[in-house]
């Protein structure tokens, strides 16, 4: 299944992109054709595009939920074709502009040993997601932005990453809840300046929120119904993690290094850029327990009190 309707009375698909390097993109059609977060294959966008006679050129407004590669990927070819509108809130939008900028908020400054090897990965899984563009619109938390009969309120989540947003559909009351997104693997926090309180608080809020159903970036099957018990068994991967982290430290690993010689959270793979990914998601859980009282982190070394 390539693109999925969201409801039967409304013009709101989903194109499938599924797991990262991809994610799933919403596609609106009204008065304009909006795109949020395009990150599907393209052949996947154009081929739901081509069922309302249209293509990329036809587009109106791209909207992103935050500034990671795999939900910016096709934004700036679209905006070569179709001289679209990009929307994007006050963190994202100066990243964007500024890929340089972008490399080094997301960790990966000039002189880290991994970043050749994650534009690496950038370049050859989500190619376009580093050219030089340009946001047309900056919005702020509770903004709302007409698309032709459709409102949509910008709700700013951060945790995932600090520029994270969750669009809501006013009006239809739904929620794109872009990578808080209830996926088996769970909540990812793999950089310098994610947030697993924030995170957390983040998730809380939709939870204590009342939609029909969420939105996921990644899910095959996108629709969350049942979001709020989902949220909850998402929202406990961060405390197994922990526990986890915590008996490693108990059995004798005194450094990050020695935790992920067995790694936790990407158990299948060695790949450079995804163990530079657990390495921070390990550091937040470092100081989560130190601050908790359970641990002893100096210069390095790791202690169970």
């Amino acid at each position: 299944m390539r693109f999925q309707k969201i409801r039967d009375d409304e013009d709101i698909y989903v194109a499938i992109g599924g797991p990262f390097p991809l994610c799933n993109t919403i596609v609106i059609f009204s008065d304009e054709i909006a795109v949020i977060d395009p990150g599907c294959r393209m052949e996947n966008l154009r081929a739901l595009l081509r069922e309302f006679e249209s293509d990329l050129k036809d587009i109106d407004v791209v909207f992103l939920s935050h500034i990671h590669p795999d939900h910016i990927t096709h934004a700036t070819r679209i905006n070569r074709l179709s001289r679209c509108r990009i929307v994007a809130n006050e963190i994202t939008a100066p990243l964007f502009n500024d890929k340089e900028r972008m490399k080094r908020f997301l960790g990966f400054h000039t002189a880290h040993p991994v970043r050749v090897h994650w534009e690496r990965l950038v370049n050859s899984a989500m190619y376009g997601a580093l050219d030089e563009g340009q946001i047309d619109d900056v919005v702020s938390d509770n903004e709302r932005y007409t698309v032709g009969r459709y409102e949509l309120r910008m709700m700013m989540t951060p945790g995932h990453l600090p520029d994270h947003m969750c669009i809501e559909f006013v009006n239809e009351r739904f929620l794109f809840a872009a990578d808080i997104d209830c996926t088996e693997f769970g909540p990812f926090y793999g950089h310098p300046n994610s947030s697993i309180n924030q995170f957390k608080e983040s998730i809380d809020r939709i939870i204590d929120s009342e939609y029909e159903f969420i939105i996921s970036s990644h899910l095959w099957d996108p629709i969350v119904n049942n979001y709020k018990s989902a949220l909850e068994s998402y929202k406990k991967q961060f405390d197994i993690r922990e526990d986890l982290i915590y008996m490693s430290i108990i059995d004798g690993a005194d450094s990050v290094e020695k935790i992920i010689e067995m790694p936790i959270i990407y158990t299948n793979t060695s790949d450079i850029v995804y163990l530079q990914f657990e390495k921070w998601m390990i550091q937040h859980h470092i100081r989560s327990l130190e601050q908790k009282g359970l641990i002893i982190s100096k210069r390095g070394k790791i202690r169970a009190r």
